[in-house]
């Protein structure tokens, strides 16, 4: 496994953003966060990356994520350096001969009246399984019921929406250290998407749930969800809720299908350049679109499946809207900063077990 270099404990603080680090990563000293940054995007090409305030933004701990590009700047500017990055090992093929990197072209049409193959059915059962939301469900219900109960801002109710918020987090980050396919990945692979996956599932977690309890409907609900997050962010937030699927089972396909959604795009800017593999992310991606088309035909045939998965990529597009928009929002990239961490350590951990085995 690859290991970046670091050296004996400094006991400072991050030189990007002033975050308290120990280690120097890249020829600086620098936190977690700001190493895992640079690596994602020391290699970008400049014309990819424009700041809107005329390359002056500050960068701190509370701001490092609204610049991208005036926060690469710093790094270079303070001697972080590409030269240290390490070659990643490819992946031995599991066959002899050459690896065929071409993937099929998903024709869904052609597999109208396709049932699921026994190996689409165990994923579509380990898909469904690795997303428990009912901790989340609970504490959404018990919201729910606060506020019907008390009508009247009640000062109870930041607790419990505290609370309910964190387990939209903390569901995000149990997801992501479940998805098999995820703990797949190359490690290098693995830490340059963790972050767009971690943002993706949490927004689309809270508009699933929220919408699944109802609490859209509670006008006290929004209120304080305005107080935390403002006004645009709970009017984005609603958009999605119209397009949500009343079948549990496609909610929560929607939930693997957008996890590796952005860095999977053709036609996005931001998409990640320097993976080892990137087509065994279109391969998953195109395994989870056809398992959820396949599951829209065996389960309401073929009518009604188009409606359905018209209505699903509508729900998407509305969360990547939401996504995009949670960029600017401070509490939201703390919390998903937060989840990056804890799931990387635990796939690491796991990756040593695998290896001590």
């Amino acid at each position: 496994m690859n290991q970046i270099q670091k050296t004996k404990p400094l006991s400072k603080h991050c030189q990007i953003c002033g975050a308290p680090a120990q280690y120097s990563y890249f020829g600086v000293v620098s936190c977690h966060s700001c190493k895992m940054f640079f690596k994602r995007n020391g290699n970008s090409k400049k014309d990819m990356l424009k700041c809107d305030y005329n390359n002056n933004c500050e960068i701190n701990l509370h701001t490092r994520h609204l610049c991208t590009a005036c926060r690469l700047a710093k790094c270079f500017r303070f001697g972080m350096t590409t030269d240290r990055f390490r070659p990643s090992r490819q992946m031995k093929p599991t066959t002899n001969g050459l690896v065929n990197t071409r993937i099929s072209t998903l024709n869904l049409v052609q597999s109208d009246n396709s049932l699921l193959t026994p190996s689409q059915w165990t994923l579509l059962s380990n898909l469904y399984h690795s997303y428990n939301e009912s901790e989340l469900i609970v504490n959404g219900h018990r919201l729910a019921d606060l506020y019907i109960k008390n009508k009247p801002f009640h000062m109870a109710d930041s607790t419990c929406v505290k609370e309910f918020l964190t387990s939209i987090y903390q569901t995000a980050g149990k997801y992501l250290c479940s998805n098999g396919d995820i703990g797949k990945l190359s490690v290098d692979d693995r830490s340059l998407i963790l972050r767009g996956a971690a943002d993706n599932v949490a927004c689309i977690t809270g508009v699933f749930c929220m919408n699944h309890c109802r609490l859209y409907n509670l006008d006290s609900f929004l209120h304080m969800m305005t107080l935390k997050y403002g006004e645009k962010t709970v009017s984005i937030h609603q958009r999605g809720k119209k397009y949500i699927d009343s079948d549990i089972v496609i909610g929560k396909l929607a939930i693997s299908l957008f996890a590796l959604t952005q860095h999977t795009s053709i036609h996005l800017s931001n998409v990640l350049t320097n993976l080892i593999n990137p087509v065994i992310l279109l391969q998953i991606q195109n395994s989870y679109a056809e398992v959820t088309w396949k599951y829209l035909v065996y389960r309401y045939g073929l009518f009604e499946a188009v409606r359905r998965f018209l209505n699903l990529t509508l729900w998407l597009r509305a969360v990547t809207m939401l996504t995009h928009h949670a960029q600017t929002l401070t509490a939201h990239v703390y919390d998903v900063d937060t989840i990056v961490d804890d799931v990387e350590f635990k796939l690491l951990l796991d990756d040593i077990d695998q290896m001590a085995s």
